[in-house]
């Protein structure tokens, strides 16, 4: 076979095998059940576990580990040691969802996440107009990739809810201008508006723990996002 014609047919193997679709969520997970994303996070300004766990680890783990259904990266070099591009290999030889969880503010960035492949995004309510939070959620959608926008309160869910768009519902137990955490927020701001966001994609996010406590996000959030539980098991002693 001539080269050229063998190195494209490899190359749209390699395209169909990661193509981003934004409805992965959807067709698979819409049901409530409350299915794991994994908080991949080795530092942050509190900690530094860079040290002491090999990344190498941490894709072989992703891959084989059952009830991990979809991967979180936090996309920030300065205060949490991770670039955009870290995922790509990882991306090209297995089709499993990925995060991007990155302090989305310009389109540009939504471009980025696209070109390596990501499969969702955050838009943070608090931090974005709600002008903005539209142009970013149908940028999104236009790229293929699922927009989540993020909310800590009643008052910034209700706005959202409001928006005739195709995006998914991050609440936060956390407080994110104080930092203060209170666990019942996921289901005190959720029953706020519990009938409309039956009809979303909803996601918990924060002190959520281990396996144990999923249970009680069981009948209300389609995705539960924990960190503690599976990086402790990846820490070399």
């Amino acid at each position: 076979m001539n080269i050229l014609k063998e190195i494209i047919k490899d190359k749209q193997k390699q395209l169909d095998l990661v193509k981003s679709d934004k409805n992965i969520f959807k067709q698979i997970f819409l049901e409530k059940k409350a299915n794991i994303i994994w908080e991949i996070k080795l530092v942050s300004p509190k900690f530094d576990y860079s040290k002491q766990i090999d990344l190498k680890q941490v894709f072989h783990f992703y891959w084989n580990k059952k009830d991990i259904k979809a991967v979180s990266v936090l996309i920030d070099k300065k205060y949490f040691s991770w670039d955009i591009v870290r995922w790509y290999d990882f991306k090209r030889q297995y089709k499993k969802p990925i995060f991007f969880k990155e302090f989305v503010i310009e389109k540009r960035q939504i471009d980025g996440a696209s070109y390596f492949w990501y499969d969702a995004l955050l838009l943070l309510k608090r931090v974005l107009t709600l002008k903005k939070i539209i142009e970013l959620i149908n940028y999104s959608n236009q790229k293929n990739i699922f927009p989540i926008v993020e909310v800590d309160n009643t008052n910034d869910l209700g706005e959202v809810l409001k928006l005739d768009l195709d995006f998914g519902i991050a609440i936060n137990c956390r407080d994110l201008w104080t930092m203060e955490i209170n666990k019942n927020r996921h289901f005190e701001i959720y029953e706020k508006y519990k009938e409309k966001l039956e009809d979303k994609i909803t996601f918990a996010f924060s002190w959520i723990y281990n396996l144990e406590d999923i249970k009680e996000y069981k009948w209300k959030y389609n995705w539960v996002l924990i960190w503690t539980h599976f990086m402790k098991q990846l820490i070399i002693k």
